[in-house]
């Protein structure tokens, strides 16, 4: 009799430790400007394409921060991609997480409303997908130097893909000659995630050059390389390339190397 009891005793535990790890929530471990990170990984079951809505606590029900999807597991984490966030909420470590699912089949207090958004319909409004950048730097041709100031508005397509489309002047030193240009670049950032990360971006330009009261419009390209530096919403960026114009009237060559910082924000 008194192993019966044991044995039963056993199985309650087992039972009970069973239903606890099953209604265990992933934690938000790490916020970026367009991602979250989760302690959630491959071992806990979850998949690419998952969405999960990201909630904090209140004393009757949890609000909903937002919603995400999976982009990338890993073993033990994974990342997920903002979809919808939420009027007045902001994403932080050490909320919950839930699937979808869970979170709309949760009862819910006859004073409340529930929000059910879907992750799609506030895609205009991600934040962090969209980025403004002032940059300034030197242009070197034909053994000649000119200053460059340029804007730059940025569209980031996912976590390793973006465009950027600019326009800038650069003007010789100590000469008159001043370019116009209009830049479109394609970036790729080989290693994604958050942080510091290298990128390399290439693309076509269009220029306007005056000088010795003469005008032209030429075509050209460059490649650049570079790093950028997220310091919250805003977001520093060093880069340095080669550009390659056609030769202006036959004689006159712009093509050459180039160097800039550039100081953006997201929105």
């Amino acid at each position: 009799m008194q192993r019966s009891w044991w044995v039963c005793l056993l199985a309650l535990f087992s039972l009970g430790a069973g239903g606890a790890s099953a209604a265990e929530k992933p934690y938000v471990i790490k916020v970026g400007p367009a991602l979250v990170y989760l302690d959630a990984g491959a071992q806990q079951g979850v998949v690419v394409g998952d969405i999960y809505a990201v909630v904090r606590p209140e004393e009757e029900q949890d609000a909903l921060v937002g919603l995400v999807t999976l982009i990338r597991v890993e073993e033990h984490f994974s990342i997920a991609e903002i979809g919808y966030r939420a009027e007045g909420e902001q994403f932080e470590i050490l909320q919950r997480a839930m699937p979808l699912a869970e979170w709309e089949a949760r009862p819910v207090p006859p004073q409340m409303h529930r929000p059910a958004p879907h992750p799609g319909a506030e895609a205009h409004a991600e934040e962090g997908r969209w980025s403004l950048h002032l940059t300034g730097g030197m242009e070197r041709s034909e053994g000649e130097n000119e200053r460059s100031l340029g804007l730059a508005l940025g569209r980031e397509l996912s976590e390793r893909v973006g465009l950027d489309l600019g326009f800038k002047m650069a003007g010789e030193l100590p000469s008159e000659r001043t370019q116009y240009i209009g830049e479109l670049n394609a970036e790729f950032l080989p290693f994604g995630g958050e942080g510091m990360r290298p990128y390399v971006s290439g693309g076509p330009s269009l220029r306007q050059l005056h000088g010795a009261g003469q005008t032209a419009l030429k075509w050209g390209g460059q490649v650049l390389g570079g790093v950028e530096v997220p310091l919250g919403r805003w977001q520093v960026r060093v880069e340095g390339g080669y550009q390659r114009v056609a030769v202006w009237s036959g004689v006159r060559d712009v093509s050459g190397w180039l160097g800039q910082v550039g100081v953006g924000m997201h929105f």
